[in-house]
């Protein structure tokens, strides 16, 4: 039985996302670094969205950039030759996924996503014996596959090993149909 779900995202202006999710510790990032490394290699443009639980904002105060969000600026673009950051100050509401989706260069080839398991997309659940074992997932369409250094029990998508980034990608270039060949 063929259990591989294909990602459908119909006629969209915005590139396909691709969410791994899981406990903290599990080694989403680690996986993730891996998968985009490949991804890159084999010439994809790949975005990232990480969620994270707060941190402090990457800017130092008396920089112009600091005196003008501190002046007011609800939202800011620093841009220059090599790099871009956008600033965007939102105290108690944290804004819907599709908002930061939307800052993402629409010709990309696909956007990993680490967590947000709320923006309902399709995923991979990354499992790691001894820490989290349960998936938490299996009862939604949107889990495409599980990412495990074990056999999870009773799980009806394929399990990928989670030390094994190739095959990850293999699958996501299987699975995501914009980057079919």
């Amino acid at each position: 039985m063929d259990s591989t779900r294909q990602i459908s995202y119909g006629l969209h202006s915005k590139p396909p996302a691709l969410a791994f999710v899981g406990n903290s510790g599990t080694g989403k990032t680690t996986l993730l670094c891996g998968v985009l490394r490949i991804l890159r290699s084999r010439g994809l443009r790949v975005g990232v969205i990480k969620h994270s639980g707060g941190f402090h904002v990457p800017d130092k105060p008396g920089k112009d950039s600091f005196r003008l969000r501190e002046a007011g600026a609800t939202e800011l673009v620093l841009g220059s030759k090599d790099a871009t950051v956008f600033f965007g100050h939102h105290p108690g509401a944290e804004p819907e996924f599709e908002r930061r989706m939307a800052l993402l260069d629409p010709h990309l080839d696909l956007v990993l996503v680490e967590s947000y398991r709320s923006a309902q997309l399709p995923a991979i659940e990354v499992l790691r014996s001894g820490h989290s074992e349960a998936v938490k997932m299996r009862e939604t369409e949107n889990l495409l596959a599980v990412a495990a250094d074990f056999q999870p029990e009773g799980i009806a998508v394929p399990c990928l090993p989670l030390d094994e980034a190739n095959q990850v990608a293999d699958f996501i270039c299987r699975t995501v149909p914009a980057l079919q060949a």
